[in-house]
């Protein structure tokens, strides 16, 4: 396909892991992990998680790019059983490839490895396992949600790499590259529109940037009716408040709301934020009662997924209000967005940190995502940002990431030396695993020490290791040199041998003519 006729979230894909945008840490963390990757790892997997648009497949691909490997893909959501799981992905991990042969290098990606955790895909995580203890290739999956319980034993072989929304800022950069590139001028105020609209998914906003751009040139658009349908929901919205606010009875309420195509919980908080302008103080209450008894309604909905009540949702958010407000013929000329939402699009980032870290704890302890948030995330905090060797250990503990810990600890020194320990602490399990074959390191051992000492210990081991390379790295030069300077004299010696050869040979004629007499001194 040709560059005219790529889309631009192909044409812009990276090619280098350089150029990922937004999870530096996790590209990092990916490239290490490929760097140290043998038969015999401990993590022979790699395993990405994360919302859509996050760069997770995007690095994968820039990976293979910038190693030079070939990268065969499969999508498990497609390939879901355990017999199709063997052929494909066993066959990809055992044998060479096509041009390099049994010692070709290659990259096998499974995408959306999370769903193969259907009730119809029983045994395809363990057939997944077996492949990924027989490969002979690096293996990276992907996945919406790492921590879903049916993949646990996959997290217990795997590198697992969390990837977060990408900030705002960012997408924005991108886009503006584009549009630079693409020689389209679009306003900075609708390039911002299209950034935060995105919510944290870059492939997400360049597509809604591409389209805009196509309907621009085909004139069948301006760049102020830049996302036609989120436009055309605002607006209805707001026309939709106005005739329900000023409804005159129950019916005319119900109608008002027809036609709106939003989330009943985003629905539930426009009329939330904006029914006090058209309530008097003394009927407020009763018109929050109402929107208090439809959200109850959509509560079990959501919770027993019983669409029944769906109706009862509808009569009370909408002829429900329209009967309660007493105030309804004022003149507002727009209704205010409402809060709620926008704080959770200001916390987007903090919040996935804050799952992902609760995910990480219910994991080890047993327990639900939702009791680990609720009941023991302030504990973790309070250990963290406590006594210094505890802190290391339970980071340790929980494979906490740096923008983890960086969300739960308040002072950036504890940060520094809390991953320095933690790194000591990874290099002695891979010590310990190497030298006393499948015996485990416990990272709670002398709980409380502040492990000073032990840092200090190691520090000085690797200063000393480091002291003896050189030095053999010393003598091994002098060797080399001391040998090539033999090998120079002996060079020198050699010639100076073959040119006093000739010489002798010379003097040796020079007596023989002396010795030699003539006929006339003979006679």
């Amino acid at each position: 396909m040709s560059e005219k006729n790529q889309p631009w979230t192909e044409l812009y894909r990276p090619t280098n892991l350089g150029q990922i945008v937004g999870n530096e840490n996790a590209v990092d963390a990916l490239r290490d992990w490929f760097d140290s990757w043998s038969q015999k790892a401990p993590r022979k997997v790699a395993l990405l998680h994360g919302p859509a648009g996050t760069g997770k497949t995007s690095s994968v691909m820039a990976l293979a790019k910038e190693r030079g490997y070939e990268l065969v893909e499969m999508n498990a959501s497609d390939t879901r059983n355990k017999d199709a799981i063997l052929r494909i992905a066993g066959a990809s991990a055992r044998e060479g490839t096509l041009t390099g042969g049994a010692k070709g290098k290659r990259i096998l990606l499974i995408d959306e490895v999370d769903g193969i955790t259907g009730r119809e895909d029983r045994g395809g995580v363990k057939s997944l396992i077996d492949v990924i203890t027989e490969a002979a290739v690096p293996i990276i999956c992907t996945a919406n949600d790492a921590y879903n319980q049916k993949l646990k034993a996959l997290r217990k072989v795997s590198k697992v790499i969390a990837y977060y929304p990408v900030h705002k800022e960012s997408i924005l950069k991108v886009l503006k590259k584009i549009s630079r590139e693409q020689k389209f001028e679009l306003g900075a105020e609708n390039l911002n529109f299209l950034a935060e609209n995105a919510q944290g998914d870059l492939r997400s906003a360049i597509n809604d940037l591409e389209g805009t751009a196509l309907q621009i040139k085909a004139g069948k658009t301006t760049d102020i009716e830049l996302l036609h349908t989120y436009r055309d929901q605002t607006k209805d919205i707001q026309k939709a408040l106005v005739d329900l606010f000023n409804s005159q009875n129950f019916n005319e309420g119900k109608r008002a709301i027809d036609g709106v195509k939003m989330k009943y919980d985003e629905l539930l908080l426009w009329i939330f934020e904006n029914a006090y302008m058209h309530t008097s103080d003394e009927q407020l209450a009763s018109t929050y009662e109402t929107l208090a008894t439809a959200d109850r309604f959509l509560g079990r909905i959501m919770r027993r997924q019983n669409w029944n009540l769906l109706s009862y949702f509808f009569d009370l958010v909408s002829g429900g209000v329209a009967v309660e407000v007493d105030k309804p013929h004022r003149q507002i000329n727009q209704y205010t967005f409402p809060s709620k939402i926008g704080m959770y699009a200001q916390t987007r980032f903090s919040r996935a940190l804050r799952d992902s870290i609760a995910s990480s704890m219910a994991e080890k302890t047993h327990v639900s995502k939702v009791a680990a948030r609720s009941d023991s995330m302030y504990l973790v905090k309070q250990v963290l940002n406590g006594n210094i060797g505890d802190a290391a250990q339970m980071a340790y503990w929980l494979e906490l990431d740096d923008n983890q810990i960086k969300s739960l600890v308040e002072n950036p020194e504890y940060i520094r030396k809390i991953k320095k320990i933690m790194k000591a602490f990874e290099e002695e399990r891979i010590k310990q695993q190497t030298t006393m074959g499948k015996q485990k390191f416990s990272s709670f051992d002398d709980t409380g020490d502040d492990w000073t000492e032990i840092l200090e210990e190691h520090e000085k081991k690797k200063e000393e290791q480091l002291t003896e390379e050189k030095r053999l790295k010393e003598e091994e030069k002098k060797r080399k040199a001391a040998e090539r300077k033999a090998k120079k004299a002996k060079k020198a010696t050699e010639k100076k041998s073959a040119k006093k050869v000739p010489e002798k040979k010379k003097i040796n004629n020079e007596e023989k003519d002396e010795k030699q007499v003539s006929l006339e001194d003979f006679f």
